[in-house]
């Protein structure tokens, strides 16, 4: 990914899209975005393959702007990150294909729910020590954290209206994901403090 990055780099700088001073930050961004991109079609094939495309769907939906307002644990590099991420599809793929008792999907999607809510309630936003938050930021995205809970929790209850299950478990996953990733954070950031 670093060539294709150069690549990129070079054709902006030469064209003159982009100055030298902004060239770290961009490139950052498109790193970043390259690699939500590669995730995003990783986990889409996977779960065509698994055929759980519509509760990948729903997952897809929910967490990446759950994780963007409420931040978290972030894997050191970009195989960890991409190992996590399929790890966490794993689990909705996983619900998806082998909870078939409404009852026990229920009760399950529920409690990840509320896990999830609880964790987000007490720890979000959590930043990280390269990017701590100032206050403001650490306000405006306390706020948006909230919020964007408030909708994940409204579409697992819309699901839940319209009998789709499975669907319903995965976006309940995404808010409890979320919140084990806040709580990894604050223990990340934790053990970073104290070295």
């Amino acid at each position: 990914m670093d060539k294709l990055l150069d690549t990129i780099m070079e054709k902006l700088l030469r064209d003159g899209f982009v100055s030298e001073d902004e060239a770290e930050l961009v490139r950052f961004g498109l790193e970043l975005n390259i690699m939500k991109l590669l995730i995003s079609a990783a986990m889409l094939a996977a779960a065509v393959v698994f055929k759980s495309a519509p509760a990948a769907l729903i997952f897809m939906a929910a967490y990446p702007p759950l994780r963007s307002c409420c931040g978290g644990y972030h894997a050191g590099t970009r195989t960890g990150c991409f190992i996590l991420s399929m790890a966490v599809l794993s689990t909705v793929i996983a619900a998806s294909r082998f909870m078939v008792n409404v009852r026990v999907s229920l009760i399950t999607a529920l409690a990840l729910t509320l896990a999830g809510v609880l964790f987000i309630v007490l720890f979000a936003p959590v930043d990280t020590p390269s990017k701590p938050f100032d206050e403001t930021e650490r306000r405006v995205f306390r706020r948006r954290s909230l919020i964007a809970a408030a909708l994940s929790v409204l579409l697992s209850a819309v699901l839940a209206f319209f009998r789709l299950y499975k669907l319903m478990a995965a976006a309940s996953i995404a808010v409890f994901f979320t919140g084990i990733m806040l709580v990894a954070g604050v223990v990340s950031n934790r053990k970073g403090t104290l070295k």
